[in-house]
């Protein structure tokens, strides 16, 4: 799926479903992410995860933005 194809989702007629639908994705990431920060990482990783759980955050926000009307 490509972004475009996203966009149209979260502008149509069901953008709120299309919406509910991604958001549950992301927040099933940011648990996995969350879940592994909090049993422990190698630095290394545990820097990678940290960033990931925070572009998770601002892509959810920008989700939302997206619905908006």
């Amino acid at each position: 799926m490509e972004l475009q194809d996203i966009e149209r989702e979260l502008a149509g007629a069901d953008k709120m479903a299309a919406m509910a639908k991604y958001d549950e994705t992301l927040v099933a990431l940011q648990g996995r992410a969350k879940e592994a920060l909090r049993i422990g990482l190698p630095s290394e990783e545990f820097s990678k995860v940290q960033a990931l759980d925070e572009v998770v955050t601002v892509a959810r926000k920008l989700l939302r933005l997206q619905v908006r009307d």
